[in-house]
Order: structure tokens, then C-alpha cells, then sequence
């Protein structure tokens, strides 16, 4: 790999032998580092891809570490390699810098008596524990090495970073609007049955996964699979309340966000109903 521009002493851009520009960071990586010389590889810590608009990220990237000290960048770093771990997923360097620019906000309103409520807080500890739990080690990884308290409700902030890049949403707004959607799907199913749902269960999961997809697929104008008539007349006559449930749910989603649905889709979201309500 050779430097292709040094940004501060320790983050560096350069160009691998097959040409593809890459964010590289680790200490002292680019201290003396100038175009042209072979980056010291011993040095590197993390490397990150500039894929598609690799212009705007390399400037998104210039502005955070002009902005944000880097033990900030590196802390970020630290918890995301945590949630990779625990998610079997990997995040890029957009999440980096996301993630960095809020933990550095989150800390300066702190100092600043500044507190922001999460409308969300019990949704998202609901519907995404993994992730919740992420945040909340998260918020103590940050309390310990920072010497400061943050708010609980920073915890399911930072959940949503994990969320919003791990689950196929366009950003953190998106995630927290198909959150609260699907906090209401889940209020329409328990008092349609008149239960609680097993949060616990497999088929919640599922369920969760699904209706994940099903928005994304809406906001997206993406066609569900077609399913047979003989099908579609099997499935209302076996679970004739699922499908009511799910009527409801269309409904739903019919009057306040203007989301129209197939017939395929209210199929499948019956029998994901009927899952969670055999439990």
C-alpha cells in the first residue's frame, strides 16, 4: 500500500496494488507519511474501503478527524469491533464516523447539562436486545474511559447506530421510524389476542425480522413473491383471527403511513401471526 494523502498522524489514505483507495488508521501510521511512500503495514490498525462515493467519504472522514479528537475515533473503533463480534457482522466506515460524532456530542452535552429523551428507549430495548445490551456495554466501555455518567437513554442511541447499519435501513432516521412502526404492529397483534408475545421466542424474532423487511420492501417499491390462489384460500380458512389481525395491521398502515400492501404480503404477515400466537 503507498500514501496517497496523509490526513493527520494517525489516519492515512492510500492505494493498495490493485488501486482500491483506502482509509487506513493506527498510531504514528501517518506521522512523516508523504505520497508515494509504502505505508509501514506494522502500524495500520484498521482499514476501511472507499466503495462507491469514496470522494465524499474521504471528506466526511477529513471533517471528523479536524473535528473530533482522536482517542474519540479511536474509543469508536473499540466498540465496534465489540458489536462485529457479537452481531457476526461488519460495519464500514460511514458507521465509524457516525458513531464517533455521537459519542463526542453525547459526552459534550453531558458536560453541558444537555439531556435529550428517547421516545423510543423501551421500543428498541424490546425489539432489538441484542443490540440494547451492545449500547448498554457500550455506555460503560465510555463512562470508564472518559471519567463521566452518561444517561441510560444514550445507551439505546448508540443501539440504533447498530440497528440502522445491520439491519439494511438507509440511515438512523429510517431505523427509528420503522421502530416505532413496528412497536405499533406489535400492540395491534397483544391486543387483537388479547397476550403478551413470548419476547423471548424464535418466532418473535422472526416475526421482528419480518416486518423488518416488509417496510424496507414498501419504502423500496419491492414486490413480494407471488403466491398461488389455492394458497392464498388455504391460509384465511386455517387461520381465519391471523388473518383478521393481520386486516387490522393493513388497515394500520393503510391510514397512517400511507402504506399500501398486496394481498402476498397480508398472507405472509398472517402466518407470522399464527407463529407468534401458537406459541
Amino acid at each position: 500500500m503507498r500514501v496517497k494523502q496523509r490526513l493527520n498522524n494517525n489516519v492515512v489514505l492510500v492505494e493498495d496494488n490493485d488501486h482500491v483507495l483506502m482509509v487506513v488508521m493506527g498510531k504514528g501510521v501517518g506521522y512523516k507519511a508523504y505520497p508515494g511512500d509504502l505505508v509501514k503495514e506494522t502500524l495500520v490498525e484498521r482499514k476501511f474501503e472507499l466503495k462507491d462515493d469514496a470522494e465524499n467519504e474521504l471528506a466526511r472522514v477529513s471533517a471528523l478527524i479536524r473535528d473530533v479528537p482522536i482517542e474519540f475515533i479511536a474509543l469508536s473503533d473499540t466498540l465496534l469491533k465489540m458489536a462485529e463480534k457479537e452481531l457476526q457482522t461488519e460495519f464500514g466506515l460511514p458507521m465509524l464516523i457516525s458513531l464517533a460524532d455521537h459519542i463526542y456530542s453525547a459526552i459534550d452535552r453531558k458536560k453541558k447539562n444537555i439531556q435529550i429523551v428517547n421516545p423510543l428507549y423501551w421500543d428498541i430495548k424490546q425489539l432489538y436486545p441484542i443490540e440494547a445490551k451492545l449500547g448498554e456495554k457500550a455506555v460503560e466501555i465510555i463512562n470508564e474511559e472518559r471519567q463521566i455518567v452518561l444517561e441510560d437513554s444514550e445507551a439505546t442511541a448508540i443501539a440504533m447506530h447498530f440497528i440502522s447499519n445491520g439491519k439494511n435501513y438507509d440511515s438512523i432516521q429510517q431505523a427509528m421510524n420503522f421502530t416505532k412502526i413496528i412497536s405499533d404492529i406489535i400492540s395491534i397483534i397483544q391486543y387483537h389476542f388479547q397476550f403478551e408475545i413470548d419476547q423471548e421466542s424464535i418466532g418473535f424474532s422472526r416475526l421482528i425480522t419480518h416486518l423488518q423487511y416488509f417496510l424496507i420492501r414498501q419504502e423500496k417499491g419491492i414486490g413480494m413473491m407471488n403466491i398461488s390462489d389455492e394458497m392464498i384460500r388455504l391460509v384465511i380458512h386455517q387461520y381465519p383471527t391471523s388473518f383478521q389481525c393481520a386486516e387490522k395491521i393493513i388497515k394500520y398502515l393503510n391510514e397512517n403511513q400511507q402504506v399500501q400492501t398486496s394481498l402476498e404480503e397480508e398472507i405472509y404477515l398472517t402466518m407470522h401471526i399464527e407463529r407468534v400466537r401458537s406459541i
